[in-house]
């Protein structure tokens, strides 16, 4: 019995150091919108987060809400992640979510200490409820590492989303400043 303590104490300890600095957190403002994520390692190379987003669309406001699950293998060269978000809208024009499909991947620039990518998920009609019918989001980004686990970054974001009754809306696009801190 004492063996078998030992060994769930040893495996829960070198889990905890494993994800001892897992825990991420990500701000980021544009003209019209503000978006918070924090993200924390499961496993290594397997991450869950939860986010809120807020924008301006025509002098109405957009909320957005949303818990993610992505998946990060090892690759040399990029800075790889793919994996679903759930994202629930309660927005001007209609309220429900849906689960998007999609990722990232970032690469290392010749400057030291930076680097550039780009991210997407797309939400289809099939994988969506309530008045959200589908939608998508995508982003580039310049990031440089300011400090260890932390970075700043610039970039364009553009959320576009389509709702029962109503247009194709683009609820943000446009320059996205941010800074993101591991802990």
């Amino acid at each position: 019995m004492k063996k078998i303590l030992s060994c769930a104490a040893g495996l829960g300890l070198a889990f905890a150091a494993t994800n001892s600095f897992a825990l991420s957190l990500n701000a980021n403002t544009s003209s019209n919108g503000t978006q918070v994520n924090a993200s924390q390692g499961l496993f290594p190379g397997l991450d869950a987060g939860i986010g809120y987003f807020e924008t301006d669309d025509n002098g109405h406001t957009n909320k957005a809400y949303s818990g993610s699950l992505m998946f990060s293998p090892y690759t040399p060269l990029v800075d790889l992640s793919v994996g679903a978000r759930y994202q629930y809208w309660d927005a001007h024009r209609g309220h429900g979510g849906g689960v998007g499909l999609g990722g990232s991947a970032f690469v290392d620039t010749p400057i030291p200490r930076v680097s550039v990518g780009g991210y997407g998920f797309y939400t289809p009609e099939g994988l969506s409820h309530g008045d959200y019918e589908k939608g998508y989001e995508y982003g580039a980004q310049l990031r440089a590492t300011l400090l260890a686990n932390t970075y700043g970054y610039v970039g364009y974001r553009y959320v576009r989303a389509d709702f029962d009754g109503h247009d194709t809306s683009t609820l943000d696009s446009g320059p996205v400043f941010g800074v993101s801190v591991g802990f």
